[in-house]
């Protein structure tokens, strides 16, 4: 997980690797892992789930030929008004 900071505010960002492609399995987990890591980061603020973005599948093979469905998901943090 990654956080980055834009013009629309903070933005954290998951990867995971799955040996089939099913994008719900990987949308539900990645949710998940960022919101486990956000938890345990201290982040005052809440994700906006409306910004979850899942890109995927990218497939791999692995020099012994297993192949991988990569997918990555990035949310925003809600802005709290001050």
């Amino acid at each position: 997980m990654t956080p980055r900071d834009d013009a629309a505010g903070t933005v954290f960002t998951a990867t995971t690797a799955l040996p089939y492609p099913h994008s719900a399995h990987a949308t539900a987990g990645l949710r998940a892992q960022l919101g486990h890591r956000l938890l345990h980061a201290g982040c005052s603020e809440r994700p906006d789930w409306e910004t979850l973005l899942v890109a995927g599948p990218l497939e791999s093979t692995t020099d012994r030929g297993r192949t991988w469905f990569e997918y990555v998901a990035t949310v925003e943090l809600r802005r709290t008004r001050s």
